[in-house]
């Protein structure tokens, strides 16, 4: 039988090659997808007892809306581990560099400060050292990396090395080595020190009112039970957070639905990089899901392709299966062998569709920043999901028409005449086939304009020719700011110089942060973001004053004076009664200035309340701003950066521009935006392959009367419109269908963002006649070709 079906194949190698090239790209295209998804549904998986993990946050819903919150105050984790039965372990993290040296050799850390309990919690892969290595105060886990990086080699449990952490420079003890992390982990560093050494511990030790860290805890249970920690941790809650509790009563704050006006929750491990809370780096948890969705959708159009292929061809075979059927063939023997060459073809498809995605792999991880390999497949959970979709896939795409194709009347079939009843089955599919096809082309329009809107959209200060400076550790900030300047002022091309604790979008060090202090005003709770900034910020951002002043060397008191943004002098009553009046902010301070509402951060919130001040006691600078004027950017990156190394020869963050930083805030959306406009490109080109299978059986059925038409004097041009007319009036049907749709799903993404467009009458225009075009230009060649056959040969038979 396998010869008989590879004749079979060879004797119709075109047609084969259409199968195995369509469902191949296909294939590689899922994969693909796959990998990744199934990538972002790993994260966090390698812990022991992950589902016993969990993430503490807050939540409480103020006048200005619903507010989740995983910052927790330092005496939390203790009382919480003392208080709480139901949690075995508890630990806090806190982000923060340290820098750490080995006699010349000196290396900026990515540092986690946390507790005891950090290395019973999770489950990081260790090279040396136990669970207790952090039982010591001056105890240093490393990462084999870093300790490489120190030491050239791992083995270094007991060895000093010096950490410095907030300029202050203190030996502690190497404890254990950490295999570097799992690229599917979401915790990144290459140190972990005690929490007690973190900044400032001994000033917010004891304060339920300063939160700036994470609190991770292990339960007892076998599984994390959010309602019943809530119900556990009540009394706890009522008691320790009692002040914030009556500032929402008082403030006009709703309670849920169990009276709580403020509650602890767990946020289970497996959800902590995909949330919808934006605590950490996480994604959409819609982000995986709508990968599978895209792949199964492309493999659905191959099928359907698949299937519409096979029944064309069937008519070229009703002599070959009537001629078996009177030879003793059962219907069951014909199926077999239909079935097993769509399984060959199919299995030729999966072996060429591996090999295209192991060759686009590397580029998609550079353009994407994955690390995903074609072996990832063969991991037991991967291989089983994989393997059924591909069984699945053959029963379907060539178990469906092989059945319907044996099933044909002997002597219709030996007479060559039979006609498989399954044009609305060829139909259908190809409108679905289209209805995805126009759905994702939509989709791509909607897409590709938000991200043009949020790309252009004035963010209320020029971001244009403006760079920013990582400071990083080792070096007097303000110190390292006024010699900077100097060096700058030399510049011709140089505007102005400021500085800030905190960036304005992502730079090349990748951070992002914010501050946010609360005060009582008026008998009510303000909470606003803070930043602390250096003269002549406004003008280096050229950030729009609206009314009073701005900071002035000159005058002495403005470092306890402060400026506010527009939305926060709303916030205070209005820029008439707050302006030139103190506030209880910080002690207290004067209001000096009001400025124009600018987005420092993204645009999928709208902008909060800001007050900035030039008080270097409150927060070090960490970013140096340099507006310059030139046509030469890149040249004059490199030379502020040359000028900066020159001052700090340690610097290893790279400098860069802000419209770049502000664009960085996007790299999920462009990912998302570049996987679906890769998997519409491949939906097109497969429901073409789809369109030219029907084409193809509908003009081979209408020969006879094509002939008969150009005999009674038919022009080449009407025939090409009649055989047309069938398959636009298909993709028109799918366009209805896909128009509603697309506008549900890409509106209720918009609603993600404070600042979206408006999906507007011309995207669905645009996509219908992308869509006719592309189906019309399928088809228009195998209607040419019909239309301007000989007559005679169709009519010859009759």
């Amino acid at each position: 039988m396998l010869k008989t079906v590879w004749r079979s194949i060879i004797k119709t190698k075109s047609l084969s090659i259409i199968h195995i090239t369509g469902l191949a790209i296909a294939i590689a295209a899922a994969t693909v997808l796959f990998l990744t998804a199934m990538f972002e549904l790993s994260f966090d998986n390698f812990h022991e007892n992950g589902e016993r993990i969990g993430l503490i946050y807050s939540q409480s819903e103020p006048e200005t809306g619903l507010k989740n919150n995983s910052s927790m105050p330092a005496p939390l984790t203790p009382q919480l581990k003392a208080t709480i039965p139901s949690i075995e372990s508890a630990t806090r993290v806190l982000h923060g560099n340290v820098i750490l040296k080995n006699g010349e050799k000196e290396f900026v850390s990515t540092n986690r400060f946390v507790d005891p309990d950090f290395l019973s919690i999770f489950s990081f892969p260790m090279l040396s050292g136990n669970k207790t290595s952090l039982d010591q105060l001056n105890d240093i886990v490393l990462t084999d990396a870093m300790a490489k990086n120190l030491f050239g080699t791992s083995d270094v449990i007991g060895k000093q090395v010096q950490v410095n952490n907030n300029g202050v420079w203190q030996a502690m003890t190497i404890s254990a080595i950490l295999k570097d992390l799992p690229a599917n982990s979401s915790f990144e560093f290459h140190s972990l020190v005690r929490f007690e050494n973190s900044p400032d511990y001994q000033k917010f030790k004891d304060l339920w009112d300063s939160q700036n860290h994470q609190v991770f805890v292990k339960v007892k249970a076998e599984k994390i039970n959010d309602a019943a920690f809530v119900n556990e941790s009540r009394a706890f809650t009522n008691q320790n957070f009692k002040i914030n509790i009556d500032r929402l009563k008082r403030d006009g704050g709703k309670p849920n639905a169990y009276g709580d006006y403020f509650s602890l929750h767990i946020l289970p491990l497996s959800k902590l990089h995909t949330n919808d809370f934006s605590f950490g780096e996480s994604i959409s948890p819609n982000f995986p899901w709508i990968l599978l969705l895209i792949s199964g959708l492309i493999l659905f159009i191959a099928s359907s392709n698949f299937i519409n292929l096979s029944l064309a061809n069937s008519i070229s075979r009703n002599r070959e299966i009537g001629t078996r059927k009177t030879l003793g063939g059962t219907t069951w023997d014909i199926v077999k062998q239909l079935w097993l060459e769509s399984f060959i073809l199919c299995l030729l498809s999966l072996l060429l569709g591996l090999g295209i995605a192991s060759l686009i792999l590397p580029e998609y991880n550079a353009n994407m920043n994955y690390e995903l390999q074609v072996v990832d497949l063969f991991s037991i959970e991967n291989a089983i999901i994989f393997l059924s979709i591909f069984i699945l896939l053959t029963l379907i795409a060539g178990g469906l028409p092989a059945w319907k194709i044996a099933r044909t009347n002997i002597i219709e079939s030996l007479k060559g005449a039979s006609k498989i009843k399954s044009s609305n089955l060829r139909n259908s599919l190809t409108v679905l086939q289209f209805i995805i096809a126009i759905t994702l082309i939509i989709a791509t329009i909607v897409i590709s304009s938000q991200l043009n809107y949020l790309v252009k959209k004035p963010l209320g200060f020029n971001k244009s020719e403006v760079i920013s400076i990582p400071i990083g550790k080792g070096i007097d900030k303000e110190d390292a700011l006024n010699r900077m300047r100097i060096a700058l002022q030399q510049q011709p091309w140089v505007k102005s110089v400021s500085a800030s604790d905190m960036n304005i979008g992502r730079g090349r060090d990748g951070s992002l942060q914010r501050s946010m202090f609360g005060f009582e005003h008026e008998n009510k709770e303000i909470i606003t973001n803070f930043m602390r900034i250096d003269y002549d910020y406004l003008k280096t951002l050229d950030i729009k004053l609206l009314e009073g002043r701005d900071f002035d060397r000159s005058f002495s008191a403005d470092s306890n004076s402060i400026i506010i943004n527009k939305q926060m002098a709303a916030q205070l009553g209005g820029a008439d009664k707050i302006l030139g009046k103190t506030i209880e902010l910080n002690g207290k301070s004067l209001v000096i200035g009001i400025i124009d509402n600018f987005n420092f951060h993204d645009l999928k919130s709208a902008v909060e309340p800001l007050t900035i001040s030039v008080n270097p006691n409150l927060f070090p600078v960490e970013y140096i701003f340099v507006r310059v004027e030139t046509n030469q950017l890149g040249t004059t990156l490199e030379e502020v950066e040359n000028i900066w190394k020159s001052i700090n020869p340690k610097a290893n963050n790279l400098a860069s521009y802000l419209d770049e930083n502000t664009q960085n805030l996007y790299q999920s959306e462009k990912t998302f935006s570049k996987i679906v406009i890769s998997g519409t490109s491949i939906a097109i080109v497969i429901s073409c392959l789809g369109l030219f299978a029907l084409a193809l059986l509908t003009i081979n059925t209408r020969v006879k009367e094509i002939g008969i038409r150009k005999v009674l004097g038919s022009s080449v041009s009407s025939i090409i419109v009649l055989l047309s007319k069938d398959f636009v009036r298909l993709v028109l049907i799918a366009f209805f269908v896909a128009a509603p749709l697309a506008w549900w799903v890409m509106n209720n993404w918009l609603q993600t963002y404070a600042y979206r467009i408006e999906i507007q009458w011309w995207m669905f225009i645009l996509a219908a006649a992308i869509s006719i075009v592309i189906a019309w230009s399928t088809i228009a060649w195998q209607a040419f070709r019909a239309a301007n056959a000989n007559p005679v040969d169709s009519l010859r038979d009759e």
